[in-house]
């Protein structure tokens, strides 16, 4: 029996020490979001100070100073405010080429390329990597490129929906890696990172937690640093289902981010989706809301984008919890204040308010399944935009080279010739094809369901169940939200009395009215 009671005290004070340690943690990122507003104003306090440097330096005539201090005023707005860090990297870039320094060119490309990725400019980020010579930056700022070009090739292959591509940039994340690992064989916090990133991208998260806790543990991290570690640990136990210990790594990142006057950041946003798992509706809604606020002063689109998914659903459960407080605060004064006939008549009255209750509630649900759908949508064509775009600016690239060449030479005939092999029908075409595509993926059934709203001898039938022909194309358009018929005229190459004539016959052969057609159509459904 004492041994019983000794390990239920045991039991009970290791429970105590892990709450305490949580609460702690919560105590300290209240505090600090309760200080945000100074530690920004100390921030700017900085880039003031920096500023004034800048106009200084500018004043002397002294174009290295006035680079180095182009590059402290990016540096201090990197993280902070995308579009004030895009201005002075630019200018240092232009700056860099007019001196024609290959340092300082390599220098203010490299930044260029971070401040593109933190943006979610992927693509942009990408191909400015592409351009730098690094050989020509210092020990120090090639540690720095070799970081930005894995993060960015890691980022772009989590993005990639195609998996082609997406191991394809996994591959070059895992080159400029390994270059990092091979080129600099003492440890430093790039190199350990690198190697963090490349198990978590190849799925093994304990190897990757080894490399976070080594950097959390062996080296002296600035805030910044420290946010980006802790919050790699709170992704990979909130991956393993470890709620407690991914809230508690959140929370330390959340708290160096506010410290460092992070604004690029998703701790706050991971931290509020587990609160919302967990059912803590309040904190999960004050934290998403921290996370908006940081993605609207800086300005990246990919972090409002994905704040966008999860901020409905928080706003939601709050509405209802909300709501079940004021109900039970209404049934408690009725039980106290009326009288049997009076409980009678306001349960009655209840029963109506739960009605038009559920009633909200179904029609959130409804944004909600059409919030999931247009974000499905988004990424669909968005994932193909990024890789259309990207074998068409090297099939230009292609087309520049030979033209450059034929006239270099004089070949003019063959200039024609080269001319002769684009085709902008099949152009057309196959963006057609990749349209019907993707259209049908996200839409499997819409052709089936599109003729169950005609008589079965006024249906469309296809011979190839990839494509889509003009008829179909027309609705498909329309029902992913395009319905202005000068566009939709434009995409298919038609004018647009040609549109209305496809349009108005189609309706006509309908078994519904026109209006009611239209609704039939918007009302398939997505996978």
């Amino acid at each position: 029996m004492l041994r019983v009671f000794f390990l239920l005290v045991f039991s009970s004070f290791i429970f105590c020490q892990v709450s305490f340690a949580q609460s702690n943690w919560q105590e300290q990122l209240d505090k600090n979001i309760s200080q945000r507003d100074k530690l920004d104003a100390a921030k700017k306090e900085t880039i003031s100070t920096l500023l004034k440097n800048l106009q200084s330096v500018k004043e002397e005539k002294n174009t290295d100073k006035e680079f180095a201090a182009l590059m402290q005023m990016v540096k201090a707005y990197e993280y902070f405010v995308y579009d004030s860090a895009f201005k002075y990297v630019q200018t240092a870039n232009r700056l860099a080429y007019g001196l024609k320094d290959e340092a300082k060119i390599a220098e203010s490309k490299s930044k260029l390329s971070l401040i593109m990725l933190l943006k979610g400019l992927y693509t942009s980020s990408i191909d400015t990597i592409k351009t730098v010579n690094y050989q020509f930056l210092s020990k120090q700022k090639r540690k720095e490129f070799y970081s930005t070009a894995y993060r960015a090739y890691y980022d772009l292959s989590a993005y990639s929906r195609d998996k082609y591509y997406s191991d394809k940039y996994k591959e070059q994340g895992h080159y400029f890696s390994r270059k990092l690992i091979d080129e600099f064989p003492e440890p430093c916090f790039e190199k350990v990172l690198g190697m963090a990133l490349q198990e978590m991208v190849s799925g093994d998260l304990s190897k990757a937690e080894k490399h976070y806790l080594n950097l959390l543990n062996q080296f002296d991290l600035n805030d910044h640093e420290k946010a980006i570690v802790t919050s790699g640990l709170g992704s990979i136990y909130s991956a393993r289902g470890e709620t407690k210990k991914a809230k508690d790594y959140l929370m330390q990142a959340s708290i160096a981010d506010i410290k460092s006057a992070t604004k690029e950041t998703t701790a706050c946003r991971s931290l509020a989706e587990l609160f919302y798992r967990d059912g803590d509706i309040d904190k999960a809604y004050q934290y998403i809301l921290l996370a908006k606020a940081d993605a609207d002063f800086y300005g990246s689109e990919q972090r409002k984008f994905e704040i966008s998914y999860t901020l409905p659903l928080i706003e939601s459960a709050r509405f209802q919890k909300e709501n079940k407080q004021k109900r039970l605060v209404g049934l408690i004064g009725l039980l106290v204040l009326a009288f049997s006939l009076i409980i009678l008549r306001q349960l009655q009255k209840l029963r109506q308010a739960r009605k038009e209750i559920e009633s909200s509630n179904q029609n959130l649900t409804h944004v909600n399944e059409m919030l999931r759908e247009a974000s499905q949508i988004k990424e669909e064509y968005i994932g193909y935009y990024f890789n259309f775009s990207s074998q068409y600016i090297d099939k230009l690239e292609d087309f520049k080279k030979s033209i450059s060449r034929q006239l270099i030479t004089k070949s003019y005939d063959n200039i024609e010739q080269e001319l002769k092999k684009y085709n902008s029908k099949n152009e057309r075409k196959r963006l057609f094809e990749d349209f019907d595509r993707i259209f049908l993926k996200l839409f499997p059934d819409f052709v089936q369901a599109f003729n169950q709203l005609f008589d079965k001898k006024d249906g469309i039938h296809l011979k190839d169940d990839l494509s889509l022909n003009t008829d179909l194309r027309i609705f498909a358009l329309i029902r992913i939200g395009v319905a202005d018929s000068e566009k939709i005229a434009s995409i298919l190459n038609l004018s647009v009395n040609t549109i209305y004539t496809y349009k108005t016959k189609i309706r006509n052969r309908s078994i519904y009215p026109n209006d009611e057609f239209d609704l039939k159509v918007m009302a398939i459904k997505s996978v």
